[in-house]
């Protein structure tokens, strides 16, 4: 075998240095590796997601017709094959992981090594000075020999020889000496240089062994995935094979068969013989037809002879027109016995149309006209488009237009289309939402609801060192209307601003119309203005844009994300338990009920949750929510909805509200998977100074903006100091309200807390004369809230069409935050 120390020397000695910077190159190849992996796994991610989104797609195909069994085949085809690539790509993470650790020991190894071969370096040095030492006594001997022998030849004086002599012979000795010191140097440079040479094989023998062994690894993990990949390929052949023709056609006909019973052979003579007196009918046949290529379609009517009973009573249609018979056939009837063709066109005479206009009615003398007109706006304004763009007119419709519906304000909506006047029914006008704020489903949550329990609930239990929480279910998180806040508004309005609320989301998405008082926590709603304190006029927003049937826009939908966090901390900032659960909330405008319920099937709800990487247990609504178990990636999770129970459930919710704006649907809780100091927003750490004669309670917080996914001020910042003794001469810093009666120190910090702000941290002190011996510790406990993030970081994104998203609301709260010992 070849060997660093035979073929590394040379003039100038060049060799340690191309070895040296080879050892170096073995770091940068290493790294290099691990980027070329790193690659590799990120193509298999990208192909294991188009994979999953290829097998979403056949879940998605049409299930009708007889290849729909195939697209079952496709599909978990397609899911197999995602899941071989993400293990491929989990496998290429792994060793990345390795190679990224190897990296680092040969940076130990070469740091060793550097020190081990400093002193060839300093031979090589040396060696160098000796030699340019060695050349100049060389020259300067022989300059000395060559001034002798010029002065010998010209005949210069003995004294001249002598002195050229005696320098010649020192310029011997010295050039004698550099030989020998040159010697010397040299032999120690070739034996550290020998030696040097050996190392650096003997590290890069290790570091390419290694290498192929990475490299090992990285053949059989592609070796294996492709080993998977056919037998998946494998499988879906032979699921295809089994799925024959006939199998496929017979499973078409089990699940959609109509029938083996043929209809029967009718006898002329068993057929029923018309009375003598009953009318002659004429039958109009309706052929089938392809949508599109007729110009219009045959209707089977049937046309009776008019007797008294029906010219008595009229027949009312479904749009409330009456139905009069043709006079062409009153008059004629025995002209018109045979059927007509089965053609495209009739050979029908034109029909007259009969117009009778009545006088307007006359005005009530207190009628107001401007009023009258906004009524009118208003009526306009609520009236719904049916869901197709298309109007249907029939036939034999009424030739005198009916009634003019009556626009008043007390006309049941509910009435049917069609009453003996002919009326058609208007729904009236939306009530102002303001003024119902006493119903159930408008009043505001309580804090504890929102936020966690009560600041004093945290010692109702004896064992304060175990977090033993349970966060608040929300199953309805709706904005408060504040009915103690007056409205420079009239009544007149209010009910004309309101009446394009009923199916819009704009009013819950844009400003809030009221003042928002900073220091509510029972007042901020589900989708309220997080900044406190913004009162915007009602009316100067861009307007509502109403969820109306037959339109083709999106659906919007809002979500909320709330999270609670428990934390203890055991004296200082770094000793700390926490445990953070969460829940997802979505919101639906009103108007969305009239439309799933017209609808059939409203359009699936499918949504994304992001950076769910630290989220480890997930708890759906299993009466709402589907989630897809089979994905592979931690980072996301997707969720689609049962539009029918949702439906049903918005229904209720409507049913039981109808002036909502607005309805909540819980859909999801989850816990999240990061535990200690590094989780909790805020560390707290508390130091007790007792003795018989005084106590001092010292209590430091500080902000912490890692833990949060986005930085967010800490807002309504307050801390409780329990203190079950008598005391005397109480000092405070900052001021605090002492209770006396429950005994108990509580801090508010008006001011937001952040990494900005001069709140970003602090200490709370408090010192007593105790009256009762030495004081007993006691937890202290803190409160606040914070919007606009979450600590999970969790995300979310609307999969597919149909909807839009108008609003994602995130924040989170404390449940029971402690700091003791």
């Amino acid at each position: 075998m070849s060997s660093f120390a035979e073929n590394f020397w040379g003039d100038k000695n060049t060799g340690f240095g191309v070895l040296y910077q080879n050892m170096k190159q073995g770091h940068v190849s290493i790294k290099e590796l691990a980027d070329f992996v790193r690659e590799r796994a990120i193509i298999e991610e990208a192909y294991s997601k188009s994979m999953a989104k290829l097998s979403k797609m056949a879940s998605n195909s049409s299930q009708l017709g007889t290849f729909a069994p195939m697209w079952d085949v496709f599909r978990v085809s397609s899911d197999k094959l995602s899941l071989c690539h993400m293990e491929l790509m989990k496998k290429l993470q792994d060793l990345i992981k390795d190679i990224n650790r190897y990296g680092e020991e040969q940076l130990k190894v070469h740091k060793k090594c550097k020190e081990e071969v400093s002193g060839t370096l300093e031979a090589m040095q040396a060696l160098h000075s000796s030699s340019q030492v060695l050349h100049k006594a060389k020259e300067n001997h022989y300059s000395k020999c060559l001034e002798y022998e010029r002065l010998r030849k010209e005949g210069a004086s003995q004294k001249e020889l002598d002195k050229a002599e005696l320098k010649t012979k020192k310029a011997g000795s010295v050039l004698g000496a550099s030989v020998q010191k040159y010697n010397l140097v040299r032999a120690e440079f070739e034996q550290k240089m020998l030696e040097s040479a050996q190392r650096f094989q003997k590290i890069e023998e290790v570091n390419l062994r290694h290498m192929k062994e990475l490299m090992g690894s990285y053949i059989h993990s592609i070796e294996d995935t492709h080993v998977q990949i056919g037998q998946v390929q494998e499988e879906f052949k032979q699921n295809v094979e089994n799925c024959s023709t006939a199998d496929l056609i017979r499973r078409f006909i089990e699940s959609k068969g109509t029938g083996r019973d043929k209809p029967g052979v009718l006898d002329p003579d068993s057929l029923p013989v018309p009375a003598a007196g009953e009318g002659v009918k004429r039958t109009r046949s309706k052929p089938f037809r392809i949508p599109g290529l007729s110009r219009k379609d045959k209707t089977s009517e049937a046309l009776d002879c008019p007797d008294a009973d029906s010219l008595s009573c009229r027949e009312v249609d479904e749009e409330g027109f009456t139905l009069r018979l043709d006079v062409n056939q009153t008059e004629e009837p025995e002209n018109h016995l045979c059927s007509s063709s089965d053609s495209d066109f009739d050979d029908e005479e034109p029909r007259r149309f009969r117009i009778q206009i009545k006088p307007v009615q006359p005005h009530h003398e207190n009628c107001n006209p401007e009023a009258a007109v906004e009524q009118l706006r208003i009526t306009v304004g609520n009236l719904i488009l049916p869901p197709s763009s298309t109007a249907s007119i029939k036939r034999h419709s009424s030739r005198e237009p009916p009634p003019l519906p009556s626009i008043t304000g007390d006309v049941d909506s509910d009435a049917p289309a069609g009453t003996e006047s002919g009326k058609r029914s208007v729904p009236p006008p939306a009530t102002d939402t303001h003024s119902s704020s006493t119903q159930s489903t408008m009043v505001g949550l309580p804090s504890q609801a929102l936020f966690g329990p009560p600041l004093e609930s945290v010692f109702q239990t004896d064992d304060l060192t175990v977090i033993s929480t349970t966060n608040p279910d929300v199953t309805e998180i709706v904005p408060c209307l504040r009915s103690w806040l007056k409205l420079p508004y009239t009544n007149q309005l209010m009910k004309n601003s309101e009446a394009y609320r009923s199916l819009s989301p704009s009013y819950l998405l844009g400003p809030s119309p009221l003042l928002l008082p900073p220091s509510s926590l029972t007042e901020r709603g589900f989708l309220a203005s997080p900044q406190p304190g913004i009162a915007a006029v009602l009316g100067l927003s861009r307007g509502p844009s109403p969820v109306v049937l037959g339109t083709q826009d999106t659906l919007p939908v809002a979500a909320a994300f709330t999270e609670y966090i428990d934390a203890f901390f055991r004296g200082d900032f770094e000793s700390c338990l926490t445990r953070i659960n969460g829940e997802m909330a979505m919101s639906f405008p009103a108007g969305i009920v009239r439309i799933f319920s017209s609808i059939s099937p409203p359009p699936v709800l499918s949504f994304r949750l992001l950076n769910t990487a630290q989220v480890n247990h997930f708890i759906p609504n299993p009466a709402i929510l589907y989630s897809d178990l089979s994905q592979s990636d931690p980072s996301t999770r997707d969720f689609w909805l049962n539009m029918q129970a949702l439906s049903s459930h918005l229904q209720r919710q409507a049913e039981e509200n109808p002036s909502a704006p607005y309805y909540n649907v819980t859909l999801l809780k989850y816990q999240v998977s990061k535990p200690g100091h590094l989780a909790a927003p805020l560390k707290l750490a508390v130091t007790w100074k007792r003795t018989i004669v005084s106590t001092e309670v010292t209590v430091k917080y500080r902000y912490n903006a890692g833990a949060m996914a986005t930085p967010t001020p800490l807002t309504n910042l307050q801390f409780l100091l329990p203190v079950e003794e008598p005391v005397a001469s109480m000092e405070l810093q900052p001021m605090a309200s002492w209770n006396s009666e429950e005994k108990r120190l509580l801090w508010q910090l008006p001011d937001a807390c952040d990494e900005k702000a001069p709140g970003g941290s602090g200490t709370l002190i408090a010192s007593w004369e105790p009256l009762c011996g030495p004081t007993t510790t006691s937890p202290v406990a803190a409160q606040f809230i914070s919007e606009g993030s979450t600590l999970s970081g969790i995300g979310m994104e609307l999969v597919g069409s149909g909807y839009r998203m108008s609003l994602v609301k995130k924040r989170f709260a404390t449940g029971k935050y402690l700091v003791g010992f």
